[in-house]
């Protein structure tokens, strides 16, 4: 059984998204690319608060910029 997100997954996938949205831009990086880093960090920190999530997406924006 695939593990359900929590209902308001693409809600703060939108939110973080909108923070991150001019660091991705300023690396080259496109809305899938950001988009999928984002999921993947929400999935690993399901309890972590946004800034710690945003802080970690940035470090994996620089990874996959490179």
């Amino acid at each position: 059984m695939k593990d359900e997100l929590d209902p308001n997954h693409e809600i703060v996938v939108e939110r973080l998204m909108l923070g991150l949205r001019g660091f991705a831009r300023g690396l080259g990086l496109d809305e899938n690319v950001v988009r999928h880093i984002v999921n993947r960090v929400i999935t690993d920190m399901p309890l972590t608060p946004d800034e710690d999530r945003m802080a970690k997406a940035r470090d994996w924006m620089l990874i996959a910029s490179a």
